[in-house]
């Protein structure tokens, strides 16, 4: 893999302090797949403190953001990188894991979850490969380091990630191996926190053929943890859905299981999973509601100015996936017009002499159809002199 000029400065800086350092992870994994490289992971064998000296030494910013764990980012022209320490570890306990530094790089990499996760590569793209990383990824197959209980035991948080890396790599099924582990396990999941496990799911849901994968977290019970009903998995199969978002594809998930159980389902999912009140109100609203997949540019516009862009488009899209409707001219044209919010509030008409009540609630529907009427061009003062006319 190549090196870009400001990587090369983070290295030098650590080098030049006498100390060895590899690019690890995730931009090793994805370089090899030739995969676009987004962020640059780093060991060392320094210390933390021994980093930071470095870093300041050079005039690159150092932030102590995972001392505990022996991790520095450092910050270059905006950029940031992560540099952390090789370590071992000594205790855990299935959530945490109790580390000590070492300058040993079999050791870091055999603490790593999977074997192409534990790829290490020089600044001339020599790779350092304990486990035969390199094999399993290029036959795109997931592979424990050691023995697969022992690594789930340590964090059962590996019981998500095998899934997720298995949708992001792998070709074909999870071997029934590791997926005997995860369900002897599925339990444990119980134990994360709710925000760990989100993290997980939805950047598993984020990636553009998850099916398979959640088919196997079905086998092996895992998913029946997260979302306590019989969803089905192959509504997300849809070309429609690649780039959409996790939530989206979440609510569809949700909304194959029975009308009348969705929205509770969606409460308890919700509050599993720490969602945001934002992300709440968001899942529910798609759980709850639906629109017609044959409309007229009038009631695009309509619904639009009534739900915002981002709202229409994912509902549209959960309910022509569901259809099996072609909607692309409604995502294109919602993407492309510009409709302002409603100018008007209860509040507007009160004050120029309006009576609060089921009164006002009409006339502001009104004043909302004189404006949809006008294609939207009215402006705030023109509804008001209009809304006083009809005092």
């Amino acid at each position: 893999m190549q090196v870009d000029h400001k990587t090369s400065l983070i290295i030098d800086a650590v080098e030049k302090f006498g100390g060895e350092v590899r690019l690890v992870g995730g931009c090793v994994r994805d370089s090899i797949l030739q995969r676009k490289v987004h962020d640059i992971d780093l060991a060392t064998n320094l210390l933390p403190s021994q980093v930071i000296e470095a870093l300041k030494f050079h005039n690159i910013k150092a932030i102590p953001t995972g001392l505990k764990h022996g991790t520095i980012t450092a910050v270059l022209n905006q950029r940031s990188f992560e540099i952390t320490t090789l370590r071992h570890d000594v205790k855990c306990d299935g959530r945490h894991a109790k580390v000590e530094f070492t300058d040993n790089w079999r050791a870091d990499a055999s603490r790593r979850d999977f074997t192409f996760n534990a790829l290490y590569a020089n600044k001339y793209g020599h790779i350092y490969d304990y486990f035969g990383g390199t094999q399993d990824l290029k036959a795109r197959r997931l592979n424990f380091i050691g023995n697969a209980e022992d690594r789930i035991k340590e964090d059962y948080l590996r019981i998500l990630r095998a899934f997720r890396f298995h949708a992001k790599i792998c070709i074909g099924d999870m071997s029934d191996k590791i997926l005997n582990v995860c369900k002897k396990h599925a339990h444990k999941i119980y134990n994360l926190s709710g925000e760990r496990i989100r993290d997980e799911m939805f950047k598993l849901l984020e990636y553009d053929a998850p099916v398979p994968t959640l088919k196997s977290m079905q086998k092996s019970d895992v998913l029946q943890k997260i979302i306590p009903k019989e969803v089905k998995c192959e509504i997300l199969s849809s070309a429609f859905l690649f780039g959409t978002d996790a939530l989206v594809k979440l609510a569809l998930l949700l909304r194959t299981t029975e009308k009348n159980d969705r929205l509770s389902l969606g409460e308890y999912v919700s509050k599993f999973l720490r969602l945001s009140n934002k992300q709440k109100k968001k899942l529910l609203f798609l759980l709850s509601n639906n629109i017609k997949t044959e409309l007229t540019e009038k009631e695009q516009r309509k619904y639009i100015s009534l739900l915002g862009k981002e709202l229409y488009c994912d509902l549209v899209k959960v309910c022509g996936v569901e259809s099996g409707a072609n909607v692309d001219e409604y995502i294109s044209l919602a993407q492309v017009l510009n409709i302002q919010k409603f100018p008007l509030s209860g509040d507007d008409l009160i004050n120029i002499g309006y009576q609060p009540g089921k009164n006002l609630g009409r006339n502001l529907k009104l004043l909302r159809q004189h404006w949809e009427d006008s294609s939207y061009t009215l402006t705030k003062k023109e509804l008001m002199l209009y809304a006083k006319s009809l005092l």
